[in-house]
């Protein structure tokens, strides 16, 4: 058996689903290959979207055309804007989703999406022509040939799961790891290390005494991801489900201090390396050993289980360690555990060896997304998929690549930090990263990015028409609030606009909205008549599968839109100064992308670079003086010294 495809994607999880569906729906036909057709877009971990920096990620993803946002819209139990306290650069949704509906709503959008097929089955091996794979070939014999393969295997290659003085095979509990992708890999030269993530034991919630926990509610009035106009379950009169707050003790402490001598981490039986921003709970009591309790989220994994995800105590340690640590923490004291945590290590591929659309420098029709880069995180492996399904299009149509500046997105930041870089620990994002955050707040994404993906041919018409009209509209709202004079008081003989108003700190837009012109709020009202639930467009369409049509939702989802229309508008005015500036400095980086430097360049001939320089940018090959800037061991004056060469 011999089939022919545009793109195989090599893996189901997060990654592998947006990369398959962004190569399918672009055109290309696309085949999925993955070991359990059960477990696409798998939450091996937390069952939760977004957070921050994360959320961000996950709406521009939606703003692209991607599916992330949507699907976990659909599955969404609990929904919070974290941060609301700081800046709207810092505001992130985050969402509690049921495990089983999420991964059950991808697999149906993706059984149904068009030039796409399915797979079940492992890789053994490729065929190469050169430096190219021409053919893929599985466990069962089967073989595929491909213009381009998108490799998405998360922690399965050559995964090994720790537990105590245990360990196994695998690429999560109870399902086996991938052991020849690696070892071909690495014969054509690419550098291969070891990573580690965990995962905290599973809790029944009926043995948790949940008057001794403090209870923690979603928002009152849920947001949701996905700019199209659907309402989510939760905001379509569906009650949230809580989560719930505990807290370690000195005695929990002590107990797993006991045991740390059987902790592979500290016996060096595991020598990936872990996730700084997500450890363990031994890590943590060695890294903050005068702390007398660490904070616990017991959160629920969906709308029809007892399961809990006990998030804050991921650990390695024996099995009965952890059950008796748990025994004694606060409500925890009849405790039942469905399965124990664990450590897995797996192989990751040096990400330096990419260019910035995820395609291999050393294999030329080979694309790496998620984990395998070296990344930690739902978010970011299906924002590298998304990528790499657009790109891995383009090449084989020989179009242009698709790329995403740090001054456009969360996307692009990621992107470029692990191609230019590398990683020395699991990439986790953070909005700190970002040095144009306040231009990339996660309320403007579909302004940022949609016009963008529709152009390169993913983003439907729809979803661009909603966008135009929705900027129409932002551009309509701020030209008179910008305008309009408004004398507060008679006696004032300074009267202010509305712009003026609005920037004083304790002003919003829903206070200064009733200065609006009613005209004005007319023709916004007009130019947005066309948004409504579930009309025609082939996301909506795909959407619409999973949920009845109810048009007596038009008024709720109109006011959800004007109530996100006027908070862009109110950031936008607020914070003008500040977004000035960021674009001013946002330009002045790209000036330093225009200095092109040649393919393959013999840095060998300017002696004035430091030798470990040259060694540098002979082996990265930036494609610009601004990658070139970044690579660790150029510095500043060898940049100036670049800059003489190729011209300032």
């Amino acid at each position: 058996m011999t089939e022919r495809y545009n793109v195989i994607v090599i893996g189901g999880g997060h990654a592998g689903c947006e990369a398959a569906m962004a190569a399918s729906r672009m055109g290309s036909s696309t085949l999925l290959i993955t070991m359990d057709m059960s477990k696409y877009a798998q939450m091996s971990c937390n069952p939760s979207i977004g957070g921050i920096a994360k959320g961000q990620i996950v709406r521009e993803i939606d703003a692209l055309g991607g599916f992330s946002g949507i699907i976990t819209d659909l599955s969404t139990i609990q929904f919070r804007m974290l941060n609301k306290s700081k800046g709207p650069a810092m505001w992130s949704p985050r969402a509690q989703c049921d495990r089983v509906l999420y991964s059950t709503y991808w697999r149906k959008l993706l059984e149904n999406a068009p030039s796409l097929n399915l797979w079940q089955d492992n890789v053994a091996d490729f065929i190469f022509e050169g430096d190219r794979i021409v053919k893929v070939i599985t466990d069962t014999g089967a073989e595929f040939e491909a213009d381009c393969i998108i490799i998405t295997a998360g922690t399965f290659l050559n995964g090994r799961i720790f537990i105590g003085d245990r360990s196994f095979e695998g690429g999560r509990i109870s399902e086996p790891s991938s052991n020849s992708i690696s070892r071909i890999i690495d014969e054509r030269g690419v550098t291969i290390n070891r990573m580690k993530t965990g995962t905290p034991p599973r809790i029944d919630i009926r043995s948790v005494n949940l008057s001794k926990l403090q209870r923690q509610e979603g928002d009152e009035s849920p947001g949701k991801f996905s700019f199209l106009n659907y309402l989510s379950p939760i905001q379509d009169g569906i009650k949230q489900m809580p989560c719930y707050i505990a807290h370690t003790n000195l005695q929990v402490h002590d107990i797993l201090k006991n045991a740390f001598e059987y902790s592979p981490l500290f016996s060096g039986k595991i020598k990936g390396i872990g996730p700084r921003y997500c450890p363990s709970i031994e890590d943590k009591l060695r890294t903050f050993p005068d702390k007398t309790e660490h904070q616990l989220f017991l959160e629920p994994e969906g709308w029809n289980t007892n399961e809990y995800y006990l998030q804050g105590f991921s650990s390695s340690l024996p099995l009965e360690t952890q059950l008796t640590a748990l025994k004694h923490v606060e409500g925890f004291e009849d405790v039942h555990v469905y399965r124990p945590g664990y450590a897995i290590e797996y192989d990751y591929f040096d990400p330096r060896f990419l260019d910035h659309t995820l395609r291999s420098k050393v294999i030329q029709n080979l694309f790496f997304a998620g984990q395998v880069n070296g990344t930690t995180g739902y978010e970011e492996a299906a924002a590298q998929g998304l990528i790499a399904g657009i790109n891995a299009h383009n090449y084989h149509m020989g179009l242009d690549k698709f790329v995403l500046g740090r001054d456009e997105a969360y996307i692009g930041v990621l992107i470029d930090d692990l191609v230019t870089k590398g990683v020395d620990e699991p990439y986790r994002m953070f909005t700190s990263r970002a040095e144009h955050r306040i231009i990339l707040r996660q309320d403007n994404a579909d302004f940022r990015l949609t016009a963008k993906s529709y152009e390169a041919g993913l983003a439907d018409k729809y979803r661009y028409t909603l966008v135009k009209n929705k900027k129409d509209s932002f551009n309509l709202l701020v030209d008179k609030i910008r305008s309009t004079v408004v004398n507060e008081d008679p006696n004032y003989i300074n009267p202010k606009t509305i712009e003026n108003i609005l920037t004083r700190p304790e002003m919003t837009y829903k206070l200064v909205k009733k200065y609006v012109p009613c005209g004005t709020l007319a023709k916004v009202s007009k130019l947005n008549d066309m948004y409504l639930p579930y009309a025609t467009g082939d996301a909506i369409q795909l959407f619409s599968q999973f949920r009845d049509k109810r048009v007596d939702q038009v008024v709720v989802t109109k006011k959800q839109f004007m109530s996100e229309l006027g908070s862009v508008v109110e950031n936008e005015i607020k914070y003008k100064g500040y977004i000035e500036r960021e674009r001013a400095a946002a330009e002045k980086a790209k000036r330093l992308e225009r200095l092109v430097i040649p393919d393959n360049f013999d840095y060998s001939k300017i002696l004035s670079l430091s030798i470990e320089s040259r060694i540098k940018l002979a082996r990265y090959k930036p494609r610009n003086i601004a990658e070139a800037s970044k690579i660790p061991g150029v510095s500043p004056a060898d940049i100036s010294v670049l800059l003489i060469y190729f011209g300032r």
